[in-house]
């Protein structure tokens, strides 16, 4: 299958409403005739989803047509929550890395925050110029709105 990523992005979160919406058919949870519609509405919507976040966006808003999206909604959530924390924890490592060996008090610091704490990319950049500046030089590729350290949550 030759597809470009963003349309096999797209077919994943395509795929993630058919898996949610076949279980709640064999669960006996939608009718037919409620689950063909949701599939509908998902594919009318399908090229306004290019991340994980604007997939919990349009499944927020289609919650409130079908209440039946709102367990998928919650499992959305976690998702995004989950792959945010992943990246952090990607990066964090990749500085303690990187910092260890020049600055093992900053290094533990940082980790020690990450690991006793939830905390955001933006507050450890606010607190940390270092960990802000490693960002900027080793992970520009990544959005800029995923890890900004002036962006409010």
């Amino acid at each position: 299958m030759n597809t470009t990523p963003d349309l096999a992005k797209k077919e994943e979160y395509a795929k993630a409403v058919c898996f949610f919406l076949s279980e709640m058919l064999r669960t006996h949870k939608i009718s037919l005739e409620r689950s063909a519609e949701i599939a509908q509405r998902i594919l009318e919507n399908i090229n306004l989803i290019d991340t994980e976040e604007d997939f919990l966006k349009l499944i927020k808003e289609l919650s409130k047509d079908f209440e039946e999206l709102v367990r998928l909604e919650e499992q959305a959530h976690y998702r995004v929550e989950q792959s945010d924390r992943k990246s952090l924890d990607h990066i964090v490592r990749e500085f303690v890395i990187y910092t260890i060996a020049e600055d093992l008090k900053l290094a533990l610091a940082l980790l020690q925050e990450v690991v006793n704490k939830k905390c955001t990319p933006q507050e450890l950049c606010a607190k940390y110029p270092e960990f802000s500046q490693f960002i900027d030089k080793n992970f520009s590729h990544i959005k800029q709105d995923n890890i900004n350290p002036t962006q409010t949550t």
